[in-house]
């Protein structure tokens, strides 16, 4: 108190002799009254307001860090101030000084504007707090709460829009609905639980639902009993409620509220099963329930919870790495930018690398920068805090040990981050580690498990791809950066020789690392366009699936792919800027079990004669290849090519203007998709000999404008997709003659205006069709017809992720 009343007088001394110099300086000279008449307003504002404050500090005992600011504002203002009485003919030295005291007055009204106000709202923040912690304690010895909503830890940043927007989810349809369930769901460590207790803490809400909001935290295995006692106990007086089963217990809480008049909000954190909010779900006016959990339960409204944008990201990173936001080291804001980038925006993981990275040096946030760079080979966020690996990792507590559906989840991490993973690259995986069917539900149903559990995110698909015999053509996921570093991080666990999935991320260092024998039975390679290290001669028996990731304009084969006799599934991906000109690749003889190629954005025609040589190949696919003349028979003297081929995708492959004729020759083949192939102008005559076709999909061929007359001759063929084929005026004269055919797709064939006469003797037939080619089909009997709105993911133009150049 005797501090307080020092300080009090040092402040009125030291605005009494500023204001007398600011008069003294008025009457002697005339050059800067304008300028010094602004001032005298704003020490007169500010002063006012640093005597509210000072009498807070009185009150909470709080130290007078405000008023000592202000004094030494105000001596450094006196000493300016002075020196302008001896300013006077100078022209430069008037203009000079002019500009000092617009200066100063703004650096007073920052002063007053953003350090005053700040601290000032601090201490009205805590006096609230102090008010609801008596109010709290108030409402409990009175049965008011029943379970108290944890109070906020620290400084919440980034979540106001979030609340706002959890508002209008909770508030919709408010007289509508008896009973509104609103889930927050998001991955571990994302902020479900900080946003809820927000919500819970916002006016308006304390408005609405007043003292009857109660939390409980329901975990993976929860008691229900002793979830209910805590809810009611605190209603009855303290006394513990006793229950006979679960049953009586929801029972008792229903009762509760049916005999409570007013409205009640539950949260329920942590949930891991809907069935338990289905137990707490009563018809009562103005019930609310407010649930978060890993999980998406599709039977209530979902509030998914994104990860911070860049502004909140770094706002939070710099409240975790510097005290009270000041930046005493000076670390550049470029460093800082760099280490939020590395920190993925994840809340969980900007908390702790600023918290580890509080109080240090420039040298240490550099050290740590290299640590987490986006470089090959570096270390994760997840590899530095063991707590924060624990505690992500509880995501997938859900899954038994061993199951499936966990072993799929860490097979995403073998892809690089950021990058679209094609479903059916999933499916060849799977089919060759878990037997899936070839149909591709089993691996689509994984999917849809894992994004349901916030694991990865599906990407949006063509609204009529479900009816593509249940193909995966359509469908594709992609990975959240941190659950992906989670995956590897759990893979990465064992010694290298004994890894299931070994995930490298090469640099000289660990490729010298790594034991002569690999014993695991996926493996992933990624390299970026600096690599030259040249592979040790490695023994890699039990591999089957090969993931490999570059990123250069010229990329040789490992040649220890010759010792992967087990090897089943091969996946090429050039990430880089130009198409990738493939070396080295194995004799087929090598790779006598290979039953699955994807390559990706590579030159095909220098492998094209090995590839075509693999025995028991059963899936190529190409995407964004250059092709040139990889299939023209005259170059290869193979006798038997693809022999036991069963389906070829070839999608986003700028230089395939025809189908080869050489293809044609394909006798096992299933299922031919070609996508996104905008020069491709014609289909040989020879397509009729593929006898064994059932399923044709040419999509976004916008160049395309005929089907050979020999597809009649195709008697399996059950499935056509003609989709933003734009240019295609007629279909086979003789199509009655194709006996399977069940389903045929002509949205967005522009071009299509009548159909064969022969037509009419397909039944039944399925049409999958836009509005406008609708009116071709409508009037035939036995036809159904299925009218799909157009969408905005599905145009005749794919976008392509990256921008391709040829060589």
């Amino acid at each position: 108190m005797a501090e307080a009343l020092i300080l009090g007088a040092l402040v009125g001394d030291a605005v009494s002799k500023l204001s007398d110099a600011i008069i003294h300086v008025m009457k002697t000279t005339s050059q800067f009254k304008s300028k010094l008449t602004q001032l005298q307003e704003t020490v007169t504002r500010i002063k006012s307001i640093v005597d509210e404050i000072q009498k807070h500090n009185q009150v909470l005992d709080r130290p007078n860090q405000e008023t000592e600011l202000f004094i030494a504002q105000l001596k450094s203002a006196q000493d300016l101030v002075l020196k302008c009485e001896h300013i006077k003919w100078n022209f430069y030295k008037r203009y000079r000084q002019s500009l000092k005291l617009d200066d100063l007055n703004a650096s007073m009204l920052r002063f007053f504007q953003i350090d005053v106000q700040l601290q000032e709202a601090r201490d009205v923040k805590e006096v609230l707090v102090v008010v609801k912690d008596v109010q709290n304690r108030m409402d409990r010895s009175s049965g008011g709460w029943a379970s108290s909503v944890p109070l906020l830890k620290g400084n919440v940043i980034g979540f106001d829009d979030r609340v706002r927007d959890l508002k209008v989810e909770v508030f919709k349809d408010w007289d509508v609905d008896d009973s509104v369930v609103v889930v927050v769901s998001a991955a571990g460590g994302c902020g479900k639980t900080t946003l809820v207790t927000k919500f819970c803490d916002d006016p308006q809400v304390q408005g609405k639902f007043r003292k009857h909001i109660y939390f409980a935290t329901i975990s993976n295995t929860p008691n229900l009993k002793v979830v209910v006692r805590n809810l009611l106990q605190k209603n009855q007086g303290g006394q513990q409620p006793d229950f006979t089963s679960d049953e009586d217990a929801i029972q008792q809480w229903g009762s509760f509220l049916g005999e409570h008049k007013s409205e009640v909000l539950l949260v329920l954190d942590d949930v891991w099963d809907a069935s338990i909010v289905m137990a707490f779900k009563f018809k009562s006016p103005g019930y609310k329930i407010l649930v978060t959990s890993r999980s998406t339960f599709t039977q209530f409204r979902t509030y998914e919870l994104h990860l911070l944008n860049h502004q909140d990201a770094t706002n939070l990173f710099r409240y975790s790495a510097f005290s009270e936001g000041r930046n005493e080291c000076n670390i550049p804001d470029d460093l800082v930018h760099k280490l939020v980038k590395c920190c993925k925006r994840h809340p969980l993981a900007l908390s702790v690398i600023g918290g580890l990275l509080k109080g240090t040096h420039m040298a240490k946030w550099q050290f740590m920068l290299n640590k987490l760079s986006e470089g090959f080979g570096q270390k994760s966020v997840l590899d530095l805090d063991e707590d924060m690996r624990l505690r992500l990792a509880t995501s997938l507590d859900v899954f038994k040990e061993g199951s499936e559906i966990k072993e799929c989840y860490l097979d995403l991490g073998l892809f690089p981050e950021d990058q679209k993973i094609a479903a059916t690259t999933l499916m060849d995986i799977w089919i060759s580690l878990y037997k899936h069917d070839e149909k591709g539900s089993a691996t689509l149903n994984n999917l849809f498990e894992l994004s349901s559990k916030n694991l990865a995110t599906l990407l949006p698909i063509r609204k009529d791809s479900l009816a593509i015999a249940n193909y995966c053509d359509e469908n594709a996921v992609m990975q959240h950066d941190m659950m992906r570093m989670l995956a590897i991080n759990i893979s990465s666990q064992e010694p290298l020789e004994h890894r299931k999935r070994l995930i490298i991320n090469a640099n000289d260092q660990n490729i010298r690392e790594l034991p002569q024998t690999i014993n695991a039975r996926l493996f992933s390679i990624s390299t970026d366009e600096a690599f030259s290290f040249k592979w040790n001669d490695i023994r890699a028996p039990k591999v089957e699936v090969l993931v490999l990731n570059f990123m250069s304009k010229i990329y040789s084969f490992p040649q220890f792919m010759q010792n992967m006799e087990s090897l089943t599934v091969l996946v090429v991906t050039n990430y880089g800027y130009y198409f990738s000109d493939l070396h080295n690749f194995p004799a087929p003889q090598y790779l006598s079990s290979l039953t699955s190629i994807r390559l990706e954005h590579v030159s095909i025609s220098s492998i094209s004669a090995s590839i075509l040589g693999l025995v028991n190949l059963q899936r190529l696919s190409l995407i964004m290849c250059k092709v040139g003349n990889a299939f023209d028979e005259t170059n290869l003297k193979i006798p038997n090519k693809f022999p036991s081929l069963l389906e070829l995708d070839i999608d986003s492959c700028d230089d395939f203007v025809t189908f080869p004729t050489m293809l044609c020759n394909l006798v096992r083949l299933k299922k031919l998709s070609i996508t996104n192939c905008h020069e491709l102008s014609s289909l040989s005559e020879g397509f009729g000999n593929l006898t064994n076709l059932e399923v044709l999909r040419l999509v976004s061929c916008s160049n395309l404008k005929s089907l050979p007359e020999t597809m009649s001759n195709l008697q399996k063929l059950s499935v056509v997709d003609l989709s933003h084929c734009l240019h295609v005026c007629n279909l086979p004269t003789h199509i009655d003659e194709l006996g399977s055919l069940r389903t045929i797709h002509t949205r967005g064939c522009t071009g299509l205006h009548e159909l064969p006469v022969s037509v009419k003797d397909l039944c039944p037939l399925e049409v999958i069709c836009d509005e406008e080619t609708s009116l071709l089909w409508s009037h035939l009997k036995g036809v159904k017809v299925q009218v799909i709105e157009e969408d905005r993911f599905s145009t005749f133009l794919k976008i392509v992720p990256r921008e391709m150049h040829y060589n």
